[in-house]
């Protein structure tokens, strides 16, 4: 299998670029130990924030980020903003990334990101998101998602968001 990992985002607060792990394999280290809260809504749980990528970032242009705190995770590449399929590589890891928005982001914005992480690829990103496109992966996405463990979390208090 190409797709070793599965964290699915969901926008549950007001927070502007937050998002809480509502599923995963919980299998990615790096995630577990960096996406957990430590303070305010969800403490012990996960979460990531979808950001504008600051220019003082070296590299390739992008508009987008995801980020913890002050650090990076990834940059958000979409070569065919005509889709919602984006790819990308781990910061200080060897993997790469798809990530998938909710289908309707154009009328409601972002409020799902699914990201997949191929463990040992994050020099051949452009190749993954072709075959991801092309539909070539969908049996093991399919896979991957239905191993996921759903995550119990409840929607905060309105303004208890950060």
């Amino acid at each position: 299998m190409i797709f070793t990992d599965y964290y699915k985002g969901e926008k549950l607060t007001d927070a502007k670029s937050r998002y809480d792990i509502t599923a995963s394999t919980n299998e990615y280290d790096y995630f577990e130990s960096l996406l957990i809260n430590k303070r305010g809504f969800n403490v012990g749980g996960l979460s990531f924030n979808l950001v504008a990528r600051p220019d003082r970032w070296k590299g390739k242009k992008t508009d987008m980020a995801i980020t913890k705190g002050s650090d990076n995770i990834t940059s958000v590449k979409r070569p065919n903003i005509e889709t919602n399929i984006a790819y990308g590589d781990i910061k200080g890891k060897n993997d790469g990334c798809i990530m998938v928005f909710n289908p309707d982001l154009k009328e409601a914005g972002i409020n799902t990101i699914e990201i997949f992480i191929a463990r040992g690829l994050r020099n051949d990103t452009n190749s993954l998101w072709d075959l991801f496109t092309d539909g070539e992966l969908s049996h093991e996405v399919e896979e991957i998602r239905h191993k996921a463990v759903t995550k119990n979390v409840t929607k905060p208090d309105k303004g208890k968001g950060d």
